[in-house]
């Protein structure tokens, strides 16, 4: 969407400038784009941390020394002196009041700066690390904007004058171009609502904001654990065979209880009493979990989980020490290892 646009030169009285500059156009890009914001009357988001602006400011640049080194850069000037409000009733900005104190002058040079004309020339400029901020106490190099003021960008060439004494011919080395339609209103939160469908519309990066189509929606979502269908060529009979007793039984199981919900998440998982242990246990002996072992073994009494038990050894004189409560830590009736279970 590259359509030439006539580019105002600041008018700067400031007698002819360097060849090298004087013969520089620019066009810029996307001015459909820029005008139809325009006419709605652009707003532009300015936040502490700084926010890119949209529609990004692009150029085409012509007319350049190919040789010759140039540095590209931009400004923002208020476009008057006064403080505006959005009046939602009327859809239109108001003048509120006298303009706030001007914030801190500030340029941002393209990150390419300085560079051949060629390489300039050779493609479409874009400023899309340019942020925009209202923080007066900003470190970042961030151009800072008042919000709910109109401001105009400028764009400036400059060509990098190799003289020794170029500071003499500064005034005739740059030339800045103006396009009005890129002029803007600096605010905090989009005010009117057709500027932030239209943000939403034509930026590539807001595709979250624009409503899904419902016809890509799915017609029969899939639950939250499906089973994948099984494939008979790449499984034995045994398998499918087993799998489908499993399912039969699962579904008895669940049709037999009316209160257990049906959802496959619950049918995963056991009852919440089987993973919560008791508050208390019964006191094991230590026969009952290990068959075979003595009697009389020294076990310290007062040993404490989580730390490992001491070796264990033999003596006549202590007696029959049994786990504490706080040692378990599953319920007595999951251990299954007693006298009376085991079989040679």
């Amino acid at each position: 969407m590259s359509t030439e646009a006539p580019a105002m030169m600041e008018p700067t009285g400031q007698g002819p400038k360097n060849p090298r500059v004087s013969s520089v156009m620019v066009q810029l890009e996307m001015k459909p784009l820029w005008e139809e914001f325009n006419q709605l009357g652009t707003e532009m988001i300015v936040t502490k941390a700084g926010r890119r602006m949209f529609p990004t400011f692009q150029v085409k640049i012509l007319g350049m020394d190919t040789l010759a080194d140039y540095a590209l850069l931009m400004d923002f000037i208020p476009l008057d002196d006064k403080r505006y409000r959005y009046a939602f009733h009327s859809s239109a900005w108001l003048v509120a009041g006298k303009a706030d104190p001007a914030t801190p002058g500030r340029v941002h040079f393209h990150p390419d700066s300085p560079a051949k004309g060629a390489q300039w020339m050779r493609q479409i400029v874009s400023f899309d690390k340019l942020k925009l901020t209202n923080n007066l106490m900003d470190d970042n190099g961030h151009i800072i904007l008042n919000s709910m003021h109109r401001y105009q960008p400028r764009f400036h060439v400059v060509f990098v004058d190799p003289r020794k004494d170029s500071a003499r011919y500064a005034q005739e080395n740059f030339k800045s171009f103006v396009f009005t339609e890129t002029q803007f209103t600096a605010v905090t939160a989009y005010q009117n609502h057709r500027i932030t469908q239209l943000k939403i519309a034509s930026n590539p990066f807001a595709k979250g904001f624009r409503e899904s189509d419902p016809d890509s929606w799915p017609v029969s979502p899939r639950p939250l654990l499906s089973i994948p269908a099984r494939s008979r060529g790449s499984l034995s009979t045994c398998l499918l065979k087993g799998s489908a007793e499993r399912e039969k039984e699962a579904s008895k199981a669940s049709a037999s209880n009316s209160r257990t919900p049906t959802q496959p998440h619950h049918q995963l998982l056991p009852a919440p009493e089987v993973l919560l242990a008791p508050a208390t246990y019964r006191p094991l002996p230590y026969q009952d979990l290990y068959t075979g072992a003595p009697g009389h073994v020294g076990i310290p009494r007062a040993r404490l989980a989580p730390y490992p038990l001491p070796n264990i050894g033999t003596d006549g004189d202590q007696e029959d020490p049994t786990l504490r409560a706080g040692l378990g830590l599953l319920p007595s009736s999951a251990l299954c290892l007693g006298s009376s279970q085991d079989s040679p």
